[in-house]
């Protein structure tokens, strides 16, 4: 899998810095490539016919196994053998080392969100109908979508990321090839350039906060994928709390939680 490897460096530990045996002593960025360009590839070609085909959720389920979970088993195989690979799953159902991060990467998002929405006027009604389908909705993408994107996109690709070029540059690399294979979903049904422009500038912002933000809780809580999945679909379930002209708020507050972990730095304890 390996196709240029940078210099190889034993690996360090320290209270700021948690590794486990899917990370490879030198991460190859050839193996990133590789990734990326099955990601977007079959991935990405999976995700437009989703928006094709009626209904597109099994595309959206084959999409994330084939697209994503599975190169990122196979390259991980290939780089630490199957102690990677079982590492690697351990991590998408293993709690976090606090239990605590369950709960605030289920419903912190969206009580930030609601809240400010609510200030604005831009909140749906707090109903306990509102409640369970917004716990639903977490519940479910988690388990059959975000987990096992996480595995790949956080698991595979960004902590390797994170390690050739530094927390920040690995998180935006990361959101340069989330954004791409998440396209045809972004297009889908635009009628003008301009709405185009607009959904292209959500995504982007998006994945830019969303990354940022797993950056930081993935090793506060203790690598957990689980943790780091839940949050995921807890990104994607807050719209639900919002008026449909509030979506931005989402989107502001994802953004300032992204780029205030980032400046809390790399201590799990802070």
């Amino acid at each position: 899998m390996s196709t240029t490897r940078l210099t190889h460096a034993q690996p360090t530990t320290s209270p700021t810095t948690l590794t486990s045996a899917t990370d490879p002593v030198s991460p190859s960025v050839g193996s990133l490539f590789a990734f990326a360009v099955a990601a977007v590839g079959l991935g990405g070609a999976l995700l437009a016919a989703s928006t094709r085909v009626q209904p597109g959720a099994p595309f959206v389920i084959a999409a994330v196994l084939f697209g994503l979970a599975f190169p990122a088993l196979v390259l991980t195989h290939r780089e630490t053998g199957r102690a990677g690979v079982r590492a690697m799953l351990r991590d998408c159902i293993r709690p976090p080392s606090r239990w605590w991060w369950l709960p605030l990467a289920g419903f912190g998002l969206p009580i930030l969100t609601w809240t400010m929405g609510a200030a604005l006027g831009g909140a749906q009604p707090l109903t306990g109908g509102l409640v369970v389908f917004y716990v639903g909705d977490l519940v479910l993408g988690a388990l059959i979508i975000n987990i096992w994107e996480e595995m790949a996109w956080t698991g595979y690709f960004q902590r390797h990321a994170s390690r050739c070029w530094g927390v920040v540059s690995g998180s935006l690399v990361t959101s340069i090839f989330f954004v791409a294979i998440h396209l045809p979903l972004a297009l889908d049904g635009v009628t003008s350039k301009g709405q185009a422009a607009a959904n292209l500038l959500y995504l982007a912002s998006a994945a830019v906060g969303v990354r940022l933000l797993i950056a930081r809780v993935d090793p506060w809580s203790g690598r957990s994928l689980l943790t780091i999945g839940i949050l995921h679909s807890a990104f994607n379930a807050t719209e639900t709390v919002l008026k449909p002209d509030y979506f931005w708020v989402r989107l502001a507050v994802t953004i300032a939680l992204g780029v205030s972990a980032v400046a809390l730095g790399r201590t799990p304890g802070r």
